[in-house]
């Protein structure tokens, strides 16, 4: 896999820009701890603080595709379904999100921002056919529907990588700047191969 590269620009953020605090991250850090955590190696917010090796705010990029599916219902019009997909710009973990988000204009600084590795417009459409085939396409039994790429664009997510270590604990929390939920399944991807190899439609 690729070394990831971080590049200086400026970009468009997903998300309104309105981003966690640092005094609040050990609060949302807490939240991702499971519960044995917590309790048998009692591990609280004091000790996150305490113990906090390294922080950073990255912005990692990400594809997003305006999608239409037609589908065939004559003798009636087709019907016009329009969706929304996004495609990670450096493991290819793919999927349909559920909500259109919001986008911001985002000057960035000494920011770090990752440089993609799927990098190109025409590039990332393989993969967002392979979601049009694989998952929008299970939910039709009979005759598939047609499929159309209305838009695509990449776009930065925020998030905040902090690096705890105090004894035998160490662990990178990935917390997403814009919710404060963990990105760790997310960042767990870019170490793997899979989802850029892993495409039924080429």
């Amino acid at each position: 896999m690729a070394e990831l590269q971080l590049i200086r620009e400026d970009i468009v953020l997903l998300g309104s820009n309105t981003l966690i605090q640092e005094e609040n991250l050990c609060k949302y850090m807490y939240k991702t701890l499971n519960w044995s955590m917590k309790v048998k190696k009692g591990i609280n917010t004091d000790f996150l603080k305490r113990n906090i090796h390294s922080k950073e705010l990255i912005y990692h990029p990400i594809w997003l595709a305006k999608l239409l599916v037609i589908a065939d219902r004559k003798p009636f019009k087709p019907k016009k379904i329009p969706m929304m997909c996004f495609v990670d710009a450096v493991s290819g973990y793919r999927g349909l999100l559920t909500t259109v988000p919001k986008t911001t204009d985002h000057p960035i600084g000494s920011t770090k921002v990752i440089a993609p590795r799927i990098d190109k417009s025409e590039e990332v459409q393989k993969y967002i056919k392979d979601i049009q085939h694989t998952q929008i396409n299970r939910s039709y039994v009979l005759k598939k529907p047609e499929h159309k790429i209305v838009e695509k664009f990449l776009v930065h997510l925020p998030i905040w990588k902090v690096q705890v270590e105090e004894g035998s604990f160490k662990k990178v929390f990935m917390i997403n700047a814009n919710t404060g939920e963990s990105e760790e399944y997310m960042s767990d991807q870019w170490k793997t191969e899979k989802w850029i190899n892993n495409r039924k439609v080429r």
